[in-house]
């Protein structure tokens, strides 16, 4: 997450309002569109793991 300079609002984005913006917590590598893909990955593959022992 990170805080926009300008109006102090919190947003998933790095650039708010035209300026960059602050990080305030979480790892800069990991956003959320990139959390989705890992957490689908994960499913599937549980969901298959789960079909191949029944």
């Amino acid at each position: 997450m990170y805080r926009c300079r300008v109006c102090g609002s919190e947003t998933e984005r790095a650039v708010h309002c035209g300026t960059a913006a602050e990080r305030v917590r979480g790892l800069a590598a990991l956003n959320n569109d990139r959390v989705n893909l890992l957490s689908s990955v994960f499913a599937g593959l549980l969901g298959w793991a789960i079909g191949a022992l029944f």
